[in-house]
């Protein structure tokens, strides 16, 4: 061990009298070490909340869709081009529709997929209730809060009304019984409230110009825009729409809020270092003739500059170095070993989601360190201002 280091741990830690703990540095420490363990535990369950809606959005939404922009726009033409280039489409629609109970109704969105039975599956465990399948006849997918208000389970009937598809001819809105497939939730009110699912089969029996409202969806996670459009999608006909435009300001307010409460948690730390401060200021101010005794015995300014800023980086390391390690041991044990519950209905069944990110770890040790760094900087200016003269006959 150097001098410096013996030095700034024997003036940091330990009072002259019967050798007793500083109590104002241990709780320097404490303070550093509280506020890191804090910000890695909020930043892990930001990551993993976050994580969860991504996997319901991606679970949700299409990776990727096409939708026409002008009536020259041939969706069965787009789709033979882009298949000729291995891409895996599909024809995909929205429309409103109202779809009713013996308990009432409601105007909900309808999204129209090729295969019912397919999107069933790549929903997974977002389904909840389930019916036997049948090869044949109308079917659909509703969200749980949709079927809770609607007295709805797997195998009852609803009927499919859309009031948008009046006519002079027909002035009766079209409508179709369809079975209730599955029920899923996903935790979100504009998901499992807003939306059912069913096929173009059923859909056509009631929207007559449904190839009018369709688009096509990809299933590549990344699509060239520049690539695809050239020479195979008029871009003046189409609009390349992917699930993070379509939620950018979710997006940016997770984003937002993640950087917010990493801005605000680093002020814990930041008070703490105030009091690692005014302990050094504390320590300079005793070790007053001690200091000037130092330099007349030839210690360097750059010296005695080192041993207090050593005082401020041993705080950190101390500090950062427990707090840290209890904040990732106790993330990591909660996602591994779920011991934490979350609140019902809006997290998993498997407890408060956390999601550990070492980039977020070495953030944090970083940011502390620096921190702690900077907190020393005022009292080494003072230390190394001493006059050496003037301290050695300074009496306390």
């Amino acid at each position: 061990m150097s001098s410096a280091w013996f030095l700034a741990r024997r003036l940091l830690f330990w009072r002259q009298t019967r050798r007793k703990l500083n109590r104002s540095a241990v709780l320097a420490v404490l303070g550093i070490a509280v506020g890191s363990a804090v910000l890695i535990m909020s930043l892990s369950i930001l990551n993993g909340f976050e994580s969860e809606v991504w996997d319901s959005l991606l679970r949700f939404e299409q990776q990727t869709v096409l939708l026409p922009r002008s009536p020259r726009a041939d969706v069965k033409v787009v789709a033979e081009k882009l298949t000729t280039t291995g891409s895996k489409v599909q024809p995909y629609a929205e429309r409103k529709l109202v779809v009713q109970s013996v308990e009432g109704y409601r105007l909900v969105t309808a999204r129209i997929v090729a295969d019912l039975s397919a999107h069933q599956e790549a929903l997974g465990e977002a389904i909840i209730q389930d019916w036997p399948l049948s090869p044949s006849g109308n079917q659909v997918i509703l969200g749980s809060m949709l079927a809770d208000r609607l007295d709805l389970v797997p195998g009852d009937e609803v009927r499919l009304i859309s009031p948008l598809d009046i006519s002079l001819v027909n002035p009766k809105p079209p409508q179709v019984t369809a079975i209730v497939q599955a029920v899923y939730e996903f935790g979100m009110l504009d998901f499992d409230e807003a939306y059912l699912f069913t096929d173009f089969e059923t859909a056509e029996q009631i929207v007559p110009r449904l190839s009018a409202y369709s688009g096509l969806t990809l299933d590549e996670q990344e699509v060239d825009a520049e690539l695809l459009f050239t020479g195979m999608v008029d871009p003046a006909d189409w609009d390349l729409r992917t699930w993070e435009t379509d939620h950018s300001d979710l997006l940016t307010a997770m984003r937002m809020e993640k950087l917010g409460t990493t801005v605000v948690l680093f002020l814990i730390i930041l008070v703490a270092a105030f009091n690692a401060t005014s302990t050094m200021v504390m320590s300079v101010m005793e070790k007053y003739r001690e200091i000037g005794i130092l330099r007349s015995m030839g210690a360097t300014r750059r010296f005695i500059k080192a041993v207090f800023l050593r005082q401020g980086l041993l705080i950190g390391l101390v500090g950062v170095g427990l707090g840290v390690g209890l904040g990732v041991a106790i993330s990591w044990c909660q996602s591994v070993y779920p011991f934490i519950p979350g609140p019902a209905g809006i997290y998993s069944e498997s407890g408060l989601p956390m999601d550990l990110r070492w980039w977020d770890v070495l953030i944090v040790l970083a940011g502390s360190l620096l921190i702690s760094i900077g907190a020393a900087w005022y009292p080494a200016r003072y230390a190394i201002s001493i006059a050496p003269g003037q301290a050695v006959n300074y009496e306390k």
